[in-house]
């Protein structure tokens, strides 16, 4: 006689119990990107919390870290976003990975700055600034206010393999001077010298990339995108980072795009104003600050 059956979900926990799993749950919740949006209220209380609960040599970064609904972790399986708090007067000490990062200055200071390969970025609202992987960096507030920023990591790219970190040697490093990449990869380079990095930091300010966007505002830019602008990268003139590209765009006032997909996922912070996003049959609506994916090929 054959013994009695046991139900799927029986099935399913075997299985799991055994670090097996079956072919017929590879679209479950567990697995899949789903469009969602991130409130930047929650974000903010989040972070504004964290500040008085967790101190910089508890945790060596204050960040509140994005989590998709439908994966186990991470906001997307290859890009995963966060946002990070350096309070007065703090460091948050240096080290390198074997991942790159970015960073989108939420808000900033003259005084506040990241340094990476000991070249000073200064960190002010609307700035962009890369670093590269396995870059020594460190971030350092020397304002009266908090300064945060929005982190984007190709950690689930880079990190396949394994993920490589290690400390240096002093809680800051030496310093260049500030915003050298800048003044060697201009529009006019000096001949005899060459990136220390095929992927050499850089700091792309907001008062450039603003007085862009304005000067294409009456031209009403892509029917799919606006006015849509790449951070291009500072040797070649390609995708920001060999692992992903960062955008920037502008739309008018009851401007509505037209329908599209991509095959990457895409990551989406409200730096000003209001709106809507359709996403398949989903209506995304927000506001100033809020941020949001939407899944590749959707």
């Amino acid at each position: 006689m054959r013994e009695q059956a046991m139900n799927l979900n029986e099935l399913d926990q075997w299985l799991a119990e055994r670090n097996l799993g079956g072919h017929w749950n590879r679209h479950g919740d567990q697995g899949v990107v789903r469009p969602f949006l991130w409130k930047w209220s929650d974000i903010y209380q989040g972070l504004m919390w964290a500040n008085e609960l967790v101190p910089m040599e508890k945790t060596g970064r204050r960040t509140i870290t994005l989590k998709n609904p439908g994966l186990k972790a991470g906001m997307t399986p290859t890009i995963h976003m966060s946002v990070q708090c350096v309070l007065p007067g703090e460091v948050a000490s240096a080290h390198r990975h074997n991942f790159s990062a970015i960073r989108f200055i939420l808000k900033g200071s003259p005084k506040a700055y990241t340094v990476v390969e000991g070249e000073q970025l200064p960190m002010q609202e609307g700035d962009f600034l890369t670093t590269p992987h396995w870059t020594w960096h460190d971030h350092y507030n020397g304002s009266e206010e908090p300064v945060y920023w929005i982190d984007g990591l190709d950690v689930g790219l880079t990190g396949i393999g394994a993920r490589m970190y290690e400390d240096y040697s002093q809680e800051q490093q030496p310093e260049r001077p500030k915003n050298y990449s800048a003044k060697i990869f201009g529009h006019a380079r000096p001949s005899w010298l060459k990136s220390d990095f095929p992927t050499p930091p850089f700091l792309y300010t907001w008062q450039e990339t603003s007085a862009t966007l304005e000067a294409l505002k009456g031209s009403g830019g892509d029917p799919y995108d606006g006015v849509h602008l790449r951070y291009v990268h500072p040797v070649h003139g390609g995708s920001t980072l060999p692992t992903f590209s960062c955008e920037v765009q502008l739309l008018n006032q009851d401007q509505k795009t037209k329908t599209h997909r991509h095959n990457s996922n895409v990551i989406y912070q409200v730096f000003r104003g209001s709106g809507a996003t359709v996403v398949d049959s989903q209506t995304l609506q927000w506001n100033q600050g809020d941020i949001f994916v939407v899944p590749a090929w959707h």
